[in-house]
């Protein structure tokens, strides 16, 4: 076999040199320079202050999958394109030298939340609520699962708060005039009366020609209208796992399975304790010691937690909190309150990050286990996933070896494991068979490598337990078709244009005509109608053309005022204005939108500081392309 053979030929003198040449560059180079890890690496210097390459490559990930949970499919067509890859990847780290710079600013102006603000908005944070209410044992417990102190939650939600007043500083304090609103406002619910005359292209098409070599100088002129994307034709094999189901399993090794796995069908003892805590500070310790007396003394700990404790949120409940299991709060905290014995126990002094405590047992439940009847189901379908799991891995090691060691060809690839060889005609990246419709495949297809090697590709592993190798057969480089491919379309384009040239001749002379007072003469002679559009708004259902056509125009004086358009589908539409009507006084909208221009002229606002933070600043560019922009 293929691997036997490697270790054969690692036996050879030519193995040897080469694994003597490995050897003196580790004595070289000392074996510390290839197992250390590399230098931190910089994305992008901002006066003064680094943004890493590790932070770029977050917020990259973290906009990627925003981005692809927005467009979908689509986006991963998008991914494809190295320039679109390169633009987001720019534009995440403009993102971070703008935060940067607001950063460094709120800085200079040292602004600064209050620790009231910070307190407040924590509580107000979705995360840490229960039925609508702050929950401080859920707080305690996600900071402990996300390896998160109280002090670096609470940095960050106070910077977030800092940028937040800086924001509101500058978009807060922009304002609009109401005369400017008002005159906004009437501009808004302006109406329009105009005369319309619409000319079919098809109309003039009836009446238009075109020759061979007309349509193949319209061809000529416009190539990128004929463009062939580059195309490959390919082989392929597609790996399946087989179908297992729970049916299939063996009683036995249900059984088996659920004795091995005790731990995973247990309910682990529960518990519910109380606390005090005693925030960390100069006099913690005798306070804590004097509160521990007091208990030792007699005095009751529900009280005691009440009247003593820093944790206020428990506190009003005598220090109470919520059943709990090994592991899930502060080490500390959680070995003290497992150790102890009996209910109504209580421990000694307990420090974690959070503070000291004094920990008191209320209630225990006993760890229970699963009976086999309540989990046979699951453990059946568990074990069904895995077989065909592991029976795919094993066909899928075998047909990456099997690629590989002939990979001139899928055929002994196929017959081994009994697949079927696929194939495809000349194909486009968005054209490929639905099953290799994966940008992974797309990339490999038409990598550079494997076109012109025609050698198979490595395996590519598409959705769970699914698997493809692909062979390019042949190749086609994006090109200009020929024109005796695409004549038909050619000579339909060129009608078109011609027809569209017609068509504004004719609005030409329309216009003509309606300035000379000749426009029913011109239209009866055409068999054309005009229609009329009376009272039209901004908002009216008209094509989007027309509308902005309409309202761009310059109010009638003594010439008529006369626009030429061309309308969605391809035909030309001539107008003339015929009457403007303004509102006097502004409508009952008018403090909504002055609140929109505010709002705009807030954000034009901060752009501006913006850009006058950029440019007064020292912003050196280090590092933008990842080593590895394949994203699969």
């Amino acid at each position: 076999m293929f691997f036997d053979k490697l270790r054969e030929g690692a036996q050879g003198t030519t193995s040897k040199i080469i694994l003597g040449a490995i050897i003196l560059s580790f004595a070289l180079a000392g074996v510390g320079s290839y197992v250390t890890q590399p230098a931190r690496q910089i994305a992008a210097v901002v006066n003064g202050d680094e943004i890493s390459a590790q932070a770029l490559e977050n917020a990259y990930s973290n906009e990627r999958a925003r981005l692809q949970s927005q467009l979908g499919e689509q986006f991963s067509q998008l991914l494809a394109d190295p320039a679109y890859v390169a633009q987001i990847r720019r534009s995440v780290l403009e993102q971070l030298i703008e935060q940067r710079l607001i950063d460094q600013k709120i800085d200079d102006l040292q602004l600064r939340a209050s620790d009231e603000q910070v307190r407040n908005a924590i509580r107000s944070l979705p995360e840490f609520q229960v039925d609508g209410q702050f929950d401080n044992e859920r707080y305690l417990q996600l900071l402990s699962r996300n390896n998160l102190s109280p002090e670096q939650l609470r940095d960050s939600i106070r910077q977030d708060l800092n940028r937040q007043m800086l924001l509101n500083a500058v978009v807060g304090s922009a304002f609009s005039l109401e005369s400017e609103a008002g005159l906004l406002d009437r501009l808004t619910h302006q109406q329009r009366s105009a005369t319309l005359v619409r000319l079919p292209l098809e109309q003039f098409e009836a009446s238009a020609a075109v020759s061979e070599e007309e349509a193949k100088a319209w061809y000529e002129a416009h190539p990128e209208r004929f463009q062939r994307p580059e195309q490959v034709k390919l082989n392929y094999v597609l790996l399946d796992a087989g179908t297992v189901t729970a049916a299939d399993i063996d009683e036995q090794a249900i059984e088996d399975y659920y004795a091995a796995n005790q731990a995973s069908y247990t309910q682990p003892e529960q518990r519910r304790v109380a606390h005090i805590m005693v925030n960390k500070g100069d006099d913690v310790a005798e306070k804590i010691d004097g509160i521990l007396s007091r208990l030792n003394a007699g005095e009751d700990f529900a009280e005691l937690a009440e009247t003593e404790s820093d944790d206020t949120f428990t506190g009003e409940k005598g220090g109470e909190l919520d059943w709990m299991e090994a592991g899930t709060l502060d080490p500390a905290f959680d070995n003290a309150a497992f150790a102890l014995a009996e209910t109504g126990d209580v421990s000694g002094v307990v420090e974690t990050d959070f503070g000291l405590h004094i920990i008191k047992l209320l209630e225990v439940r006993p760890a229970q286990v699963k009976p086999l009847d309540e989990v046979r189901n699951s453990i059946a379908e568990r074990l069904a996933q895995e077989q065909a799991g592991d029976d795919f891995y094993q066909r899928e090691q075998r047909l990456a070896e099997l690629a590989f060691e002939f990979p001139d060809s899928l055929d002994i690839a196929a017959e081994e494991l009994g697949l079927t060889i696929a194939s495809t005609d000349f194909v486009a990246a968005g054209e490929l068979p639905e099953e290799l419709n994966d940008t992974r495949v797309i990339n490999k297809a038409f990598s550079v490598e494997l076109r012109e090697q025609r050698m198979n590709s490595d395996i590519i592993e598409l959705d769970t337990n699914q698997a493809v190798v692909i062979r390019v057969l042949d190749y086609r480089p994006a090109a200009v078709r020929d024109f005796a491919e695409v004549k038909a379309e050619a000579t339909e384009l060129a009608l078109q244009d011609k027809a569209g040239e017609l068509a504004q001749q004719a609005a030409a002379e329309l216009e003509q005509a309606w300035r000379e007072g000749s426009a029913d003469n011109w239209l009866s002679e055409r068999e054309l109608n005009s229609t009329r559009l009376e009272q039209v708004t901004r908002e009216s259902a008209q094509d989007p053309a027309l509308l902005n056509a309409l309202f761009a125009m310059p109010a009638p004086d003594e010439e008529p005022s006369l626009s030429t358009v061309s309308l969605v589908g391809g035909d030309i539409a001539v107008l003339r204005l015929d009457e403007v009507n303004t509102p006097e006084t502004p409508s009952d909208e008018l403090a909504l939108v002055r609140q929109g221009q505010s709002r705009v002229q807030g954000q034009r606002d901060y752009l501006s500081l913006i850009n006058a933070l950029k440019a007064a600043a020292d912003i050196e560019y280090r590092q933008l392309d990842s080593e590895d922009d394949s994203f699969f």
